[in-house]
């Protein structure tokens, strides 16, 4: 397997490599400032571009170039330990590709586009994006960490996604996708959105100080488990979709609501809320048939529980005043 290794000094110098390179064939690229869009187009599957040290090969767009990386109808790509800044729209974009690998990359300042993107994945499967750290993406009101569109099957597992001017991570009619281990702070929208995509799983997730909610999801069979969602400036928990669940996660001291169920057929069970300002669990009405199940209620204001609804089991809760 042929190693194309790259210095800076040349304005396609990644390019050059790309270009010369064969599937499967790994780019190690040395470090130094670079300034220069890399595309990967059909053909190239399987390439490994790699940063010979960690964050050492730096991507500068010098607000004038769109995006670092773009990766097109390709399979089985690693971009691995870029320090990409600077660019206008993304950082990387992936578009309708598969298995590609995005690991151990800081993505810093995308800003100038209408919509800028740390990291943009659309009509993609099988995307593992682990170990990134994405932050300080937009200006004014836009500017998202991760979006994830109309794809599926995606992994996004210990990344830290911080000071956005929008979401943390945004979720966008994509199916079945996996959001792990992840530490979602500071952003100045919802740490999580999730919309019109369903069947996902949050896991182990640490998502606080976010200026909207923590989780919002406008999607069903939204999976929320064994994480952490504090001080957050809306709720903890947003459900505006059907068969929700939140199971053995700590909410606390979110401005809004622990929970707030604006739907109907949500499992709440085995949490522990604490101090909420707008109730522990917040029902409203008409909706039906919401479980509240064993789980810890702690001095929330005004109080721990508003049911509003209609028909919704309440049942072995622990509550303390």
């Amino acid at each position: 397997m042929p190693i194309f290794p790259v210095y800076p000094g040349s304005p396609t110098a990644i390019q050059d490599a790309v270009n010369a390179a064969n599937p499967g064939d790994v780019i190690l690229v040395q470090k130094g400032v670079y300034h220069e869009t890399v595309l990967v187009p059909s053909g190239k599957d399987n390439l490994r571009i790699v940063s010979k040290e960690p964050h050492a090969a730096i991507l500068d767009g010098k607000f004038s170039l769109a995006e670092a990386f773009g990766l097109e109808f390709t399979a089985g790509v690693e971009i691995n330990g870029f320090h990409i800044k600077n660019y206008v729209s993304n950082g990387i974009r992936l578009y309708n590709g598969k298995s590609h690998r995005i690991m151990n990359n800081t993505i810093r300042h995308i800003a100038g586009a209408e919509l800028p993107l740390g990291l943009f994945v659309l009509l993609s499967t099988g995307t593992l994006i682990v170990r990134n750290t994405i932050e300080r993406i937009g200006r004014g009101s836009a500017g998202t960490g991760i979006q994830l569109n109309s794809g599926s099957s995606n992994w996004i597992i210990d990344n830290k996604l911080q000071a956005n001017r929008s979401y943390g991570i945004q979720v966008l009619d994509s199916n079945h996708n996996a959001i792990a281990e992840n530490h979602i702070s500071r952003n100045r929208g919802d740490g999580i959105l999730l919309s019109g995509s369903d069947n996902n799983l949050l896991l182990h997730n640490t998502v606080g100080r976010n200026r909207g909610n923590g989780v919002m999801s406008r999607s069903t069979n939204s999976l929320i488990v064994d994480g952490s969602t504090k001080e957050n400036l809306g709720n903890g928990l947003l459900f505006m979709s059907n068969y929700g669940f939140a199971g053995f996660t700590d909410l606390k001291n979110n401005r809004q609501s622990g929970i707030k169920a604006s739907s109907d057929f949500n499992d709440m069970q085995e949490n522990h809320i604490d101090k909420n300002g707008n109730y522990g669990v917040l029902i409203e009405e008409p909706h039906t048939a919401n479980l509240v199940f064993e789980n810890q209620f702690n001095k929330n204001e005004p109080r721990n529980l508003k049911d509003q609804g209609v028909d919704n089991p309440i049942l072995q809760n622990r509550f303390r005043s």
